[in-house]
């Protein structure tokens, strides 16, 4: 296990790495404009000012001086300053709780609606729940975020007010219920596909037929041993879309008024504020990493015969 997880830890930072020179090599080759004038609008910029800030964040450096400015820092867990003059660890602290919630939400929604779900349709192959929940699947996973989420807003916060159509800052619980449904609604089809299929291949095998003929009750069949052999793939499912709701929430965020980091993002990368994008996609890498490595982790906990070795 030690052995596996020393592996582990060297390609995560070898990752790391290729993500953020990639996320470097993005903004350095878009020019970010002229990012300084983007902050100040229209308003003039002095050339002492604009002196001041090329010298800081090594505006006029190459691509590869840059960088390495900017692992150095890290290994010291500095992020570094925003163009505006904001520490990036606070302005990435204050959105990362509006984010975990969203996140955390859409996660719920998954397991509960979708894994439950599919799990029910994995049993009762063919029969109208299996085939009204397909034909579902297929109608939500049609409809991209742009489109469900102002939907949902609509519907649900206008016409018929259950949910706020919008959220406060910082936004309570309750205002990330419908973003959190809208959210999670694709990982829903997807999960309760994946879990429909997982069940219905293990309630085939043969180590299903010997517990049936050993005279094991039924709900002891489907718990013990269906369940815990289908949980793998969706568990992979699960960590997965961890990482990616968590940086995948622009759309949600942006349209239900959620100071998140998706909201974050999406700001400072029509500024042009390098430093801050890049410090965000960082922190979203290492979250990313992170569910992975619990995932792989967890593999071994579902399936004793997984060892690390």
């Amino acid at each position: 296990m030690f052995r596996y997880l020393v592996r582990r830890l060297l390609q995560m930072i070898l990752v790391f790495l290729g993500t953020t020179f990639i996320v470097f090599a993005l903004m350095f080759a878009g020019g970010e404009g002229d990012p300084i004038q983007n902050l100040a609008g229209e308003k003039p910029v002095s050339a002492a000012q604009r002196a001041q800030l090329t010298e800081k964040f090594h505006l006029d450096d190459g691509f590869f001086e840059r960088y390495w400015y900017y692992l150095k820092d890290l290994v010291t867990g500095n992020l570094g300053e925003s163009l505006t003059g904001r520490d990036i660890s606070t302005m990435i602290l204050d959105a990362f709780p509006a984010t975990a919630k969203l996140a955390t939400i859409a996660i719920l929604v998954t397991i509960v609606f979708g894994v439950t779900a599919g799990v029910i349709a994995g049993i009762r192959r063919g029969s109208i729940f299996d085939n009204s929940t397909l034909v579902l699947t297929l109608v939500i996973i049609g409809i991209p975020t742009v489109v469900l989420a102002p939907l949902g807003q609509l519907l649900f916060g206008v016409k018929f007010p259950i949910f706020p159509a919008t959220a406060n800052n910082p936004p309570t619980w309750y205002e990330l219920i419908l973003p959190g449904i809208v959210l999670g609604l694709l990982s829903v089809a997807t999960a309760m596909r994946l879990t429909r299929a997982s069940v219905a291949e293990n309630l085939r095998a043969d180590f299903v037929r010997t517990a049936k003929s050993k005279g094991m009750p039924g709900r002891r069949v489907i718990g013990v041993h269906v369940l815990r052999n289908s949980l793998i793939p969706i568990v992979t499912f699960i960590g997965v879309e961890l990482g990616s709701l968590m940086g995948g929430a622009i759309i949600t965020e942006r349209v239900f008024n959620i100071s998140g980091i998706g909201n974050l993002l999406y700001k400072n990368l029509n500024l042009g504020d390098a430093p801050v994008v890049i410090g965000t996609v960082s922190v979203l890498v290492i979250v990313f990493l992170i569910a992975n490595l619990i995932v792989d982790l967890l593999y071994a906990v579902l399936d004793p015969r997984i060892r690390y070795e």
